[in-house]
């Protein structure tokens, strides 16, 4: 049941997961609402593959880029699987007024990046998701000794080493669920790590957690992503924008690059 990037077919079930038939759902809703424009107030952008390569810093245009539409009234949100102080010591960089940020898929919320920060909340989970990953993770350790975790403070994130390890933290994942000991868990594999994390926690969490902070609607953010996580703030946002995504009409547009991403936001928040 692990979802692998492009694949948004649950093997097990055969049927695509909730936040693809989600995002269907609202690309549904698009192509029946089709130029009907809201302002955009606020811009909820991915990190990695998104605004800048994995491990690399964000390219001096798009910073400009981000610095404009940020002059122009819209709020910009970093939602990244990442914790919020990656994103913290990455953002310094870039020198936004009000940043705000959202980690480990939507899980912890920060606003600005000064410590401690102006506005933090963690989102809820259930207990039993809290003790299934403390099970995972025991028998993770002993499947594949050494690997490295992303220091969370809600679900789980292995770095595996190789194609090897990735395969058996897979199998380990796949013989945990046939056995229902991960009730409530959902698991997104990437390029370099696993994200698992509860169900009740995704992007499209977080951004509704920022609707109830600062009160922006949906249908005036905008999200961009490039992944399999993307997907539920796809869902969310009244505009989604993918990089490269390889299911386009989970979109209002599929663009090449994040400096096409970021143009369409400036033509929106002219």
């Amino acid at each position: 049941d692990v979802q692998e990037p492009g694949d948004r077919v649950t093997a097990r079930e055969g049927k695509k997961p909730a936040c693809r038939r989600a995002a269907d759902g609202k690309a549904r809703e698009r192509r029946e609402t089709m130029g009907k424009k809201h302002a955009l107030r606020l811009a909820a952008l991915d990190l990695d593959g998104t605004l800048a390569p994995v491990g690399r810093g964000i390219a001096p245009q798009t910073v400009r880029m981000l610095r404009e539409l940020e002059a122009r009234g819209v709020r910009i949100a970093l939602c990244s699987g990442k914790p919020v102080y990656y994103l913290c010591g990455l953002l310094r960089q870039v020198e936004l007024e009000r940043p705000l940020l959202l980690g480990e898929n939507g899980a912890v919320f920060q606003e600005g990046i000064d410590l401690p920060p102006e506005r933090f909340a963690v989102l809820p989970y259930p207990p039993e998701a809290g003790e299934a990953f403390v099970r995972l993770k025991r028998e993770l350790e002993a499947a594949v000794p050494g690997m490295w975790y992303q220091p969370n403070q809600v679900g789980l994130t292995p770095f595996p080493r190789s194609e090897a390890e990735f395969a058996r933290v897979a199998e380990v994942i796949a013989a945990a669920r046939a056995r229902g000991a991960l009730p409530g868990i959902e698991v997104y594999r990437h390029a370099d790590s696993f994200d698992i994390v509860p169900a009740c926690v995704s992007k499209a969490a977080g951004l509704a957690l920022l609707h109830r902070e600062l009160g922006i609607p949906p249908e005036e953010m905008a999200a961009v992503g490039d992944g399999v996580n993307d997907f539920p703030m796809f869902a969310y946002a009244g505009l989604a924008i993918g990089i490269g995504v390889a299911h386009p009409e989970a979109v209002d547009a599929n663009v090449r690059t994040v400096d096409e991403a970021m143009g369409i936001l400036l033509a929106r928040a002219e």
